[in-house]
């Protein structure tokens, strides 16, 4: 640290020749110098220099402090957006498999559900087919059966007076046994 090297001069013409002073006085303080020549030499002792490098130290360390932290706030900017950035693709893409699984899933259940329905449909339609079938068997029994029935009943009507009175009412109870069979078939078969 270096002296400075300011000074001051200055002339003073008293006429009073009287000065007074209280208290510390570190300063100079002259009485009667009328018609005098008085040279004063005044110095900082290097304060003003050391001041002024002091300032210039503050605001280089101010620049250094603004700069370091706008420098480490753009890395946090851009780790935050390339964070974010990140998070918003992985979401995108999670989203796209969620929606290509729902999407599969609905597909395969569409089939699966064809599938039921199409070997219910086979599985009623055969049912009916054998029904049917059945029906038309018995249908046919049927009609053999009431084909011999009429037989019977025309043969009963055909029979002499004289000696099939006996046969006549045999030939008459088991016509009528027939009659109500067929009807009790008849009438179960109709319930179904």
């Amino acid at each position: 640290m270096g002296r400075s090297k300011s000074s001051k001069s200055s002339n003073t013409t008293n006429v009073s020749g009287t000065a007074a002073a209280s208290g510390d006085n570190n300063g100079v303080m002259l009485s009667g110098v009328n018609d005098s020549s008085i040279s004063v030499n005044m110095t900082d002792h290097g304060a003003m220099q050391i001041a002024s490098e002091l300032g210039e130290l503050a605001i280089a360390s101010n620049v250094e402090v603004t700069t370091g932290a706008l420098e480490s706030n753009t890395e946090v900017s851009k780790a935050a957006l390339n964070m974010g950035a990140h998070s918003l693709s992985e979401a995108l893409d999670f989203g796209r498999d969620s929606l290509e699984g729902a999407l599969m899933f609905g597909n395969e259940a569409m089939h699966l559900n064809a599938e039921v329905s199409n070997n219910a449909i086979d599985t009623v339609s055969q049912s009916h087919h054998e029904n049917l079938q059945m029906i038309a068997g018995l249908a046919g029994s049927q009609a053999a059966q009431n084909t011999e029935n009429l037989a019977a009943l025309k043969g009963l009507a055909e029979m002499n007076a004289d000696g099939g009175q006996v046969a006549t009412s045999r030939q008459m109870t088991i016509v009528v046994g027939l009659v109500m069979a067929f009807m009790a078939v008849m009438m179960v078969g109709g319930k179904r």
